[in-house]
């Protein structure tokens, strides 16, 4: 049987020999690549991938060498040796009784019952210690010893030219309290004292009423430093808060304040030589007021001295005697007929004795004159306020002179020193 002749599909043909599509003829051989086209736009950011863990901690580097070590400088010299502490044989404590009048006994028994003479210390308890119409006097070694001004007071109405509240004598110390004197038939004296090396320190003392005159510390003869006082002295008589005749003194850190009737001085001095530094004086309400009135030699360092109200009012007054002050404030208002300043006046018909008093870099005010020169009195004044008039009582040859040098008013404007 003859096979009839089947049509192969075309596709099964160009398995077996290569066909071409007669159209386009034979395929070439692939061309050269073409150029790369321009980058894409970059895609979004993916999300962060989890943190990885911590490695493992390296091992500690090698500690360094220690550098070495400077030399010592060399030491310095031994200062020198301070004075002696006092040497307490025992202390004596006194606490307050039932009333003030019975822990003002106790506290008279205190000081009588030593008589061995030996250094002693009263310890005050805080309380208030009323003596009664008599002082104390204190016996030397003994050093009185208050809880504090604030807790512990010690009063009287003690009165007398020479008697107090507390009466001071040489080798005594009283410190820690306050000493008050209510008035009575005498002057009234919270603290007096004519003992050279009588001591006081961190004390406030008032003294108000009396027979005419209230003084809060009263010293005669005084030699050494007293530092951190208050006082007030009120009276309608003659008041004056702190009194030194005939002291070698300096007072550091003190405020006192005068108010009084007739007169009232913050701070008065007769004779001898007293220095003030850091120190506030006051006198008010009286007819004449003086913040600070010395008849002796005076320094004045850092102070302020006001005298305020009445008929004459003086911030700082020097009379028999010569003073410096320096860096201070002296004052004077608010009096009906004068307000000076600074203030001066010597007896030379009797004392025979000229007086120089010099100022530096200060503010002296007064509405009546800044600055007074009397008669045989040298007046000195550099770097300085003048707010107020400069006059003088005389410009008699040989009767004293001004000598200014860098002063200007209170406007400041430059000012010219008759």
């Amino acid at each position: 049987m003859k096979l009839k002749a089947a049509a192969f599909p075309t596709v099964f043909l160009c398995l077996l020999v290569a066909c071409t599509d007669a159209s386009t003829g034979l395929q070439g051989e692939p061309g050269p690549t073409g150029p790369v086209g321009p980058a894409g736009a970059s895609g979004a950011k993916g999300d962060t991938g989890a943190k990885g863990d911590i490695g493992p901690t390296g091992l500690p580097g090698v500690k360094g060498d220690t550098g070495a070590k400077g030399d010592t400088g060399a030491k310095g010299d031994t200062g020198l040796t301070g004075p002696a502490g006092v040497m307490y044989v025992r202390t004596k404590v006194v606490s307050p009784g039932a009333t003030n009048v019975e822990s003002g006994t106790a506290l008279r028994a205190a000081i009588d019952g030593i008589t061995d003479g030996a250094a002693w210390r009263v310890k005050l308890e805080p309380g208030t210690y009323d003596l009664g119409s008599t002082g104390l006097r204190l016996k030397a070694g003994i050093s009185l010893e208050g809880s504090g001004p604030e807790v512990t007071v010690v009063r009287s109405s003690a009165g007398g030219a020479t008697t107090g509240t507390l009466v001071g004598v040489s080798g005594a110390v009283v410190s820690a309290l306050t000493v008050q004197n209510e008035g009575g038939s005498g002057p009234a004296m919270a603290v007096y004292s004519e003992g050279e090396t009588f001591s006081f320190h961190d004390l406030v003392a008032t003294a108000q009423g009396g027979a005419n005159d209230a003084y809060a510390i009263y010293l005669k003869g005084a030699k050494g430093t007293f530092e951190r006082v208050r006082t007030s002295a009120v009276s309608s008589g003659y008041a004056n808060a702190f009194r030194c005749r005939d002291c070698t003194a300096r007072l550091h850190d003190i405020q006192a304040d005068a108010r009084g009737g007739t007169q009232s001085v913050g701070i008065y001095t007769a004779a001898g030589n007293v220095v003030l530094h850091d120190v506030n004086a006051s006198a008010t309400g009286a007819t004449d007021n003086w913040g600070v009135y010395t008849d002796g030699n005076m320094s004045l360092v850092d102070v302020e001295a006001l005298g305020s109200g009445g008929t004459r009012s003086t911030g700082f007054f020097v009379g028999e005697g010569n003073a410096t002050v320096r860096d201070s404030v002296l004052r004077a208002t608010g009096a009906t007929t004068a307000n000076e300043g600074l203030s001066s006046y010597t007896d030379f018909a009797t004392f025979n004795v000229s007086r120089t008093v010099t100022v530096h870099h200060s503010i002296l005010e007064g509405a009546t004159v800044s600055v007074y020169r009397a008669r045989y009195v040298d007046m000195r004044i550099a770097g300085s306020q003048l707010a107020g008039p400069v006059t003088q009582r005389t410009n008699t040859a040989g009767t004293g002179t001004y000598a200014c040098v860098g002063v200007y008013s209170d406007a400041f404007a430059s000012t010219v020193c008759p």
